[in-house]
C-alpha cells in the first residue's frame, strides 16, 4: 500500500522531497511517542549504539526512502514492489560491510534467492515477448 500510495502521490503532486520529509517526521513522531510507553530509554545505551541509529534512521529511513520516492516517478507500482524488495538484500550487505555484521550460511543463501527471484521476474516477461515476435 505504500508503494501505492507513493506512486499516487508523486503523480498527483510531484514534491518527494515533501513527502519524504513528512514521512520521516511522522515515523520520529510515532516511534518516540511509543518509546515513551514501551522502552526503557537510556541515554548511554543510545550514545553507545549511536552508528547503527545513524545508520538505520538516516541511510535506511531517510536517503533510502526519499531515493525510492523520486525512483517511483518513473515506474509502475507492480514492478516497484518487486524491485523494492531487494532493499533486505542491500541490507544486509550494508550492514556486513559498514557494520561489520557477521552474515552466515542462510542470510548468504536468502540474499541469493531473494536476487535471482527478482532477476528472474523481470527478466522473463523480455523473454516472452521476444518469443511472441518471433512465432
Amino acid at each position: 500500500m505504500h508503494i501505492i500510495f507513493i506512486g499516487n502521490f508523486i503523480k498527483n503532486f510531484n514534491l518527494p522531497l515533501f513527502f519524504g520529509a513528512l514521512q520521516a517526521l511522522v515515523v520520529s513522531f510515532f516511534s518516540i511517542i511509543f518509546a515513551l510507553f514501551f522502552e526503557t530509554i537510556t541515554i548511554v545505551n543510545i550514545l553507545n549504539e549511536s552508528v547503527s541509529i545513524i545508520y538505520a534512521g538516516v541511510l535506511s529511513g531517510g536517503i533510502a526512502f526519499t531515493l525510492q520516492i523520486y525512483a517511483q516517478k518513473n515506474i509502475s507500482p507492480a514492478p516497484a514492489a518487486i524491485i523494492f524488495s531487494l532493499e533486505g538484500v542491500f541490507a544486509t550487505i550494508a550492514a556486513w560491510i559498514l557494520l561489520n555484521q557477521i552474515l552466515n550460511i542462510n542470510n548468504l543463501i536468502g540474499c541469493l534467492f531473494i536476487l535471482f527471484a527478482v532477476i528472474f521476474s523481470q527478466l522473463l516477461p523480455i523473454y516472452d515477448k521476444k518469443n511472441k515476435f518471433k512465432n
